[in-house]
């Protein structure tokens, strides 16, 4: 939709997912409108459904809210909602609470105050539906948010043509604001509500710096109402008026200061008795910590601030060309710098000091530059010298060219560059607490994945299909041919269901071969919760990967470099690790199972039991069911243990956590985990079109409104930065590579769904297998599978050029020195849709 109608939106066309919102000054400029909108969604095929359709009305429902020419305000239907909620009884129903109150936010004044004991609820971490502490407080917040809603004021939209007028006012413990325009009654009317409570270290600052930072904490908030506009600010301390007459100002103040200059306010004063509604949203009461945004401003670097804002950008021109009438204080700033510059042919140089080494330097006449050439100027040494950073940037100029901020623009600039933020490099840090498993029975679940894809043997397998039980830790592994959702579903029934009895759940990654249809339908027939990982985010199966690398590092050891047999040893790899003490749970995983020490080559049957016992048949009974009973208390001690451990560990990774936490709308680079050879680190951006809170992970879309199919974990995400919008991707790996193969005149890539053929269906026994007639050709060799499974397409696995392995071309022989070797494609993976678990 947006795609559409992108020349519309926000001329006179809103659009959110399939929703249209059409509006017009005049009924003509409407009829228009909408015949232009209708005839874009004939072209592209588009149809409405007339039943849902309004016109010509002054006054529409849109996204819960009532919009009309007089304003905004809470739709009628949303409210009563709310006014109807029950008392919540744990943390997600407050989280709900909260979340639909939160999209009313900006009518109640000190929203973030009132609702502090229903968000204190929220924190910590543990089960979704955990149980909650409700008292007093929390009741009285709950009233008041249902109160405030129904009583909410209808917010006048902005009016570009009439000036703002902005009250802020500060306390002990927030700061609070209020932006207001003349209404047609000449009236004062509130455009939005803003309050924030201050952090820990600032409620220590002085009563003036705190003043000062209410009104910055406005002025950021709505600078893109007030840019470029005529405003007046109101503060009930009147010494702001006087911030640049100060004696000995704090560096604090000087920073602050410099920032104001860029609003370029008129401040003026307004007793306290007459400022009541931003020293309400300032004086209202907190309890919770300070929240994410951040009071301390960034920087923004404001050189030469006493000039007036048509005089700043090129003032050392007017050492050439003065003109003939300049401001006293412009007049008076050149006279007081002329002594740093110098003329030569009718160009402004620059008198700098270089550092020519730790002690030494020199004084030299570099270039002044015009702000117009500035940026072509830095793309030029920014691009021209392999993408190269700030510091770079600016040792390379600062030698030849000049301008009054020029280290701060160089910085600016360059966090706008596409090809270095796809490029960056990835750091190692986490964004997100852990979300520990809960330790279930023994083997109630269990967690599977591949490995491979490996050497060809001589029986021709080339994966090991790996499972390990969360409690015992008890490992199992099966050599195949192919990774192949039959191998999974096999190894399921006669592996784990035929020998351990059906688990309550199993834990996989995202690969076609678990996401399959089929394999979906059995795991729903036996009762079996069958939970995914988010894509591309191993640690969620974290036991079992931890298992590949043991089991990969025996094998290699065991096979010496006889790679045509490495199945041989999969079973002398598997008993090593079972009888190897887990060191979570003090105990092996053969012992957990069995409740017994194993019987290793070259023991004698039993040699802790006596000769005379085991001569004893009762003897032998009552000790064996003595060991039967040891089991259920070796494991329920190690459970205890794991859990304890577990906690530990949480701790641990949350204290060194860097939260990172995006909002829908946000523009974002994703991991680029297929990168092949010089393809970028990233790709993107996309936008985030939803998040899921509970597990840290988030649904993304292309710039061309085209949904990523499955959730993305927030460390797999970055911040990017922009001048302008973008419209079209930095790096799209599909047309890249598609491009590439056009270049070098090679095939394009398959991209078919495989035609199933057979008319099997998957059995209503609880334990069947669930395919049991699977047909493989020699489409196989090309990366390709036919499964027969209902007539249903049960999974799509296309070739992959990017992910090309290595096929010894005699695999019935141990690789020469010098081995020779041919292509063979990889299956690729595609992920499902849905949340993670």
């Amino acid at each position: 939709m947006n795609r559409v109608l992108g020349d519309c939106i926000d001329h006179f066309v809103l659009v959110y997912l399939d929703d249209i919102l059409i509006y017009s000054k005049s009924m003509d400029d409407h009829v228009r409108h909408v015949r232009v909108v209708l005839d874009k969604l004939r072209e592209a095929k588009l149809y409405a459904n007339m039943s849902k359709c309004h016109f010509g009305q002054k006054e529409v429902e849109f996204l819960g809210f009532r919009v009309s020419g007089d304003g905004t305000r809470p739709a009628e239907g949303k409210l009563a909602a709310i006014q109807g909620w029950k008392v919540p009884t744990n943390v997600q129903e407050v989280r709900q609470f909260i979340g639909l109150a939160q999209h009313y936010r900006r009518f109640i004044p000190c929203f973030a105050s009132i609702a502090t004991p229903l968000t204190d609820l929220t924190k910590g971490s543990g089960p979704k539906r955990r149980a909650i502490t409700w008292n007093d407080a929390c009741q009285t917040s709950f009233e008041m948010i249902k109160a405030k809603l129904m009583s909410a004021p209808v917010l006048q939209a902005p009016d570009t043509s009439k000036p703002y007028r902005v009250e802020c006012d500060a306390s002990d413990v927030g700061v609070g604001a209020v932006l207001l325009q003349h209404d047609n009654e000449g009236r004062w009317h509130p455009l939005a509500y803003e309050s924030h409570k201050l952090s820990k270290e600032e409620r220590h600052y002085p009563a003036q710096e705190r003043e000062l930072l209410a009104m910055l904490y406005a002025l950021r908030t709505w600078r893109c109402f007030l840019e470029g506009r005529p405003y007046q600010i109101f503060t009930d301390h009147n010494s702001l008026k006087y911030l640049r007459s100060q004696a000995k100002p704090t560096p604090r103040l000087i920073r602050w200061m410099n920032e104001l200059e860029l609003f370029d306010p008129e401040i003026l004063y307004k007793p306290g008795k007459e400022n009541d509604v931003p020293d309400a949203l300032s004086r209202k009461d907190y309890d919770g910590e300070a929240g994410d945004k951040t009071l301390e401003p960034q920087f923004l670097y404001a050189s030469m601030s006493k000039l007036p804002d048509d005089h700043r950008q090129d003032w050392p021109e007017y050492y050439v060309n003065k003109p003939k009438e300049l401001p006293k204080e412009v007049d008076d700033f050149l006279k007081q710098e002329q002594d740093h510059f110098v003329i030569h042919a009718s160009k402004v140089y620059r008198k700098v000091k270089i550092k020519k080494g730790d002690d030494d330097s020199m004084v030299k006449e570099v270039r002044y530059l015009p702000f117009a050439a500035r940026a072509d100027k830095v793309k030029m040494f920014h691009d021209g010298f392999g993408h190269a950073g700030q510091r770079t940037v600016f040792d390379l100029m600062h030698t030849r060219y000049w301008w009054p901020t020029m280290k701060v623009d160089i910085q600016d600039w360059l966090s706008t560059c596409p090809s270095c933020q796809m490029n960056a490099r990835q750091g190692h840090t986490h964004h997100d607490p852990m979300h520990p498993l809960p330790v279930p029975q023994a083997f109630e679940r269990w967690h599977l994945d591949f490995i491979g894809e490996l050497p060809r043997t001589v029986l021709g397998n080339r994966w090991i299909l790996v499972a390990v039980d969360y409690t015992t830790n008890y490992p199992i592994a099966r050599a195949v041919h192919v990774a192949s959702t039959k191998a999974v579903a096999d190894f399921l029934y006669e592996e784990i269901v035929m020998r351990f009895g059906c688990p309550k759940e199993i834990l996989t990654d995202r690969g076609t071969n678990f996401t399959s249809k089929v394999l979906a339908h059995y795991t729903r027939r036996v009762k079996m919760n069958h939970k995914l990982t988010s894509a591309f985010h191993p640690r969620t199966n974290g036991k079992c990967e931890r298992l590949n690398g043991t089991f990969k590092a025996m094998i290699r050891k065991y096979v010496n470099g006889a790679l045509h047999i490495w199945d041989e040893y999969l079973d002398t790899a598997l008993f090593a690790c079972r009888i190897r003490t887990h060191h979570t749970t003090g105990y092996s995983p053969f012992f957990m199972t069995y409740g017994r020490d194993p019987i290793l080559p070259g023991d004698s049957l039993r040699p802790y039991i006596s000769e005379q016992a085991l001569k004893d048949p009762r003897a032998m009974a009552e000790l064996t069911a003595q060991e039967l009973e040891n089991v259920d208390q070796v494991r329920a001690a190690a459970i205890q243990r794991m859990q304890a451990i577990s906690q530990k560990d949480k701790e641990r990774w949350d204290k060194a956590l860097n939260i990172l936490d995006f909002d829908i709308g946000d523009y974002v680079k994703l991991t680029h985990e297929g990168r092949y050879g010089l393809e970028p680190r990233y790709k993107g951006p996309y936008v985030i079109i939803a998040k899921n809170q509970d597990f840290g992970t988030y649904k993304l879309e292309t710039i061309q409104g085209e949904p990523l199919a499955s959730w993305v974990h927030v460390d797999r995400l970055a911040k990017v930065n922009f001048d302008t919008e973008p419209t079209t991707p930095w790096f799209d790996p599909k047309k890249t590579r598609a491009e590439w193969r056009s270049r070098m005149h090679l095939a394009p890539e398959e991209d078919e769904i495989d035609k199933l053929v057979g008319q099997d269906t998957v059995p209503d026994t609880p334990c069947g297998s669930p395919l049991q007639h699977v047909q493989h050709d020699s489409s196989i060799a090309r990366g390709r599978s036919i499964v027969s499974a209902g007539g249903n397409v049960e999974q799509k696995v296309p070739v992959n050029a990017a992910k090309r392995r290595f096929k010894p071309k005699n695999p019935g022989r141990p690789p020469q020195v010098t081995p020779q070797f041919e292509f063979q494609s990889a299956a690729s993976s595609s992920s499902p849709t849905g949340p993670p678990p």
